[in-house]
């Protein structure tokens, strides 16, 4: 708690400077309450989640130069502690033609509603149930350079310190050990991302080499049982995306190769003696279509993953995955009200996950919010079905101001 109070502290400290050396600046954030109950597991009716929030952006101005920072503090009902974590903070210049920016930050790549293919610079928070019911991503401490040319930009990254994503305590408290990269630069990260913007088409190809945000696990006999280990892998990427309006629609399609990328090996083949990873080509790659008539959306996505030679080894079952998904919302009442329901299906198992909310906007400011999610098991489990017990009924009120 203390600890709490003190970077809650610094951070408004730091905020209190900002306006001294700026021109104009701007406040702007979100207090809100999130509680979801859960339905189907053997403790059905107990809440799995309970979180009270404030968060907050402040940026400042001054001439071509600004600075941003962004933090978060709540209090977790259902764990009974408070926590505090510091989402961005960085500073930008820019010219006509030319742009930097420094400091923790995030971004986003690719065109995908809801899948991550190209869109590996910020890695993902697993660390709490929030996970299931916000899409959160992690900053990366990282310099960014722009260009811009007409209808052509080109941002180049330098990610010198990795950060990983969080992981699920349950997980993280099974592990003997977790390797880090060693903070060297040797080790860090680059990205390259260049757009097009066309009367026909938006284009944009990304290039990436870092490190996979997910740990590896290794498995070794001792005397006390079988201890397991983890460490993370290096990865490549290349990839590309393209929205190109039909009319009432848009066809977006996204596509990325990974060359010789890790894969987890089995437990029991590690402790056979094999190596805990195997490298493989991997290609991910979607299709989407998005059509908003008045007052509607509608969006449907066709998602495959494909790893190329034997698996056999691998704690992957099988080399070609395919996903579906598909979401409706819909504006009432002048736009105070949307209603929305959004599915996933996985084509091999046919596990699936549904999401169903409404939002009603009882003022400019106040959303008042109600939806569920549901989880299934398909012909196995599959992974949508591992989530099952997170089946919930959740209420959330916010003031965005």
């Amino acid at each position: 708690m203390k600890r709490t109070v003190f970077f809650v502290s610094a951070f408004t400290f730091i905020l209190s400077l900002f306006p001294l050396a700026s021109q104009e600046s701007d406040f702007s954030g979100e207090a809100g309450s999130l509680w979801a109950a859960a339905l189907r597991s053997e403790t059905c009716g107990d809440f799995i989640l309970g979180d009270t929030y404030l968060k907050g952006k402040f940026q400042a101005f001054y001439g071509n130069s600004s600075a941003c920072a962004e933090g978060r503090a709540g209090f977790d009902g259902t764990e009974n502690t408070a926590y505090w974590k510091l989402n961005e903070i960085y500073i930008d210049y820019s010219e006509d033609f030319w742009a930097f920016r420094a400091g923790r930050q995030k971004a986003a790549w690719g065109k995908a509603d809801g899948i991550d293919i190209t869109n590996v610079i910020c890695p993902k928070d697993y660390s709490s149930v929030s996970a299931l019911f916000e899409d959160e991503s992690l900053a990366v401490d990282a310099a960014r350079l722009s260009l811009n040319r007409g209808n052509v930009s080109a941002d180049f990254y330098f990610i010198p310190f990795f950060t990983p994503a969080g992981l699920p305590e349950e997980k993280a408290a099974g592990l003997s050990s977790i390797k880090l990269p060693e903070e060297n630069i040797k080790n860090a990260e680059y990205g390259l991302k260049v757009s097009g913007y066309f009367s026909k088409c938006d284009l944009s190809l990304y290039g990436f080499y870092g490190w996979e945000d997910m740990p590896f696990m290794n498995y070794t006999l001792s005397s006390e049982g079988v201890q397991a280990a983890a460490s993370y892998k290096r990865m490549a990427m290349l990839g590309a995306d393209a929205a190109v309006p039909l009319g009432q629609t848009v066809l977006r399609l996204e596509g990325a190769f990974f060359p010789g990328r890790h894969f987890q090996v089995a437990a029991e083949k590690i402790l056979s003696g094999s190596e805990s990873t195997e490298g493989h080509n991997n290609l991910l790659a979607l299709a989407g279509l998005d059509w908003m008539p008045e007052g509607w959306t509608f969006t449907a996505q066709y998602y495959c993953d494909c790893l190329f030679g034997d698996s056999a080894n691998l704690d992957r079952s099988r080399n070609f995955d395919q996903v579906a998904t598909l979401s409706i919302s819909k504006s009432l009442f002048a736009e105070t009200l949307e209603l929305s329901a959004s599915a996933v299906l996985n084509l091999k198992d046919l596990d699936s996950a549904v999401e169903l909310s409404a939002e009603y906007s009882l003022s400019d400011s106040i959303y008042l919010e109600a939806g569920g999610y549901i989880f299934n098991e398909g012909k196995e489990k599959g992974t949508y079905g591992e989530y099952k017990d997170y089946t919930s009924v959740y209420l959330k009120a916010r003031y965005v101001f």
